[in-house]
């Protein structure tokens, strides 16, 4: 099992920020001096994805899995915080909405508590937005052992299967894309959310993992690459063509490339406690950033009266806060529950 590497933590803290800013930074300087890089934040979900896989294959890479204690594991992460943040979006939807709630409120929660809501029609977004990846994420830990399998058994099949899956994706979600006015909404939820279209993404990641292996012992000197990588998917993001879409992984390979360049290059910078801890309550950020947001807006409406720029800033700050409190008092505590460490006699 490969140790942490603490400077890809610190990455997912800024891509969990990079979607707060995209869902509530609207108008909102410096994010306003370009709302096509500062609102693709979205596409740091696809990195989350390729990082996923990344991460997975180099922690089992070289173990045989038990399922059931594997999948526990999994589910320790990310479920008791995500119920979490599932009940304080319920309990904005009952107390706090003036319009009458939905007739499909109950498949609403009954879907999200399940972690299944990205897979039907009309769900994906309902009650906690960010929800509908964790869903998605759900459903690469199952299958993650049996890609690790094939992985193992036949690299070059799994190569060739996970570029053919990745063309085909792009090719089905480029299409349906440009023709997204003309097509059903079932559709249009199949081709942006659905877990099938996302796959590719994991799968590149693994490809990370296994480039990573087999490149971090040739002493090779990256020194600028991680930082030219980044600017380079900076300005595709910022300048790509309105006909492109980038949400189901179509830059998933300089993902993947930024990901090992990091890993190999192990950046001082990035290795920073404070950076380090930022990447940890990252799950937070990124899960609880809309009912945090909502309860600081009312908040703010009955006593601060903040105006727009100064209270994106309080709501950040409140949900940086909130991440920590629950970092330490429900993900920490869960996980040692759940694994255990073993006494020493």
């Amino acid at each position: 099992m490969t140790q942490q590497i603490k400077a890809l933590t610190s990455t997912r803290a800024v891509a969990a920020i990079m979607v707060f800013v995209h869902h509530f930074s609207g108008g909102i300087f410096p994010f306003s001096a370009s709302y096509r890089l500062f609102h693709s934040g979205n596409l740091a979900v696809s990195y989350f994805f390729v990082l996923s896989g990344f991460v997975l294959f180099l922690a089992h890479y070289d173990q045989d899995i038990k399922y059931w204690r594997y999948f526990r594991r999994r589910v320790a992460r990310i479920v008791p915080l995500y119920t979490f943040a599932l009940l304080l979006c319920i309990y904005l939807a009952v107390f706090f909405n003036s319009n009458p709630l939905p007739v499909n409120f109950g498949k609403q929660i009954t879907y999200s508590a399940l972690l299944i809501q990205s897979f039907f029609y009309s769900y994906p977004l309902t009650l906690n937005i960010p929800g509908w990846s964790v869903s998605v994420e759900l459903f690469f830990y199952a299958l993650f052992p049996l890609f690790l399998l094939i992985m193992k058994k036949n690299t070059k099949l799994f190569i060739t299967f996970a570029i053919l899956l990745f063309l085909a994706s792009q090719i089905y979600h480029s299409i349906n894309y440009l023709n997204k006015n003309n097509i059903s909404d079932q559709l249009l939820d199949f081709v942006f959310f659905h877990p099938a279209i996302h796959i590719n993404q994991f799968l590149i990641g693994m490809l990370g993992g296994y480039c990573y292996l087999k490149l971090k012992d040739k002493g090779l000197k990256l020194k600028l690459v991680p930082t030219l990588l980044f600017a380079g998917i900076m300005l595709i993001i910022a300048f790509r063509p309105d006909y492109l879409s980038y949400q189901t992984g179509l830059i998933a390979p300089l993902f993947m490339l930024l990901i090992v360049a990091i890993a190999i290059r192990n950046n001082r910078i990035l290795n920073m406690k404070g950076f380090v801890f930022l990447g940890e309550i990252s799950f937070g950020i990124y899960i609880l950033q809309l009912p945090v947001y909502e309860f600081s807006r009312h908040f703010n409406l009955l006593y601060f009266h903040l105006s727009d720029q100064l209270f994106f800033y309080f709501a950040f700050g409140a949900l940086l806060i909130a991440a920590t409190i629950c970092h330490y008092v429900i993900e920490r505590p869960f996980r040692r529950w759940i694994n255990p460490k073993p006494t020493i006699r």
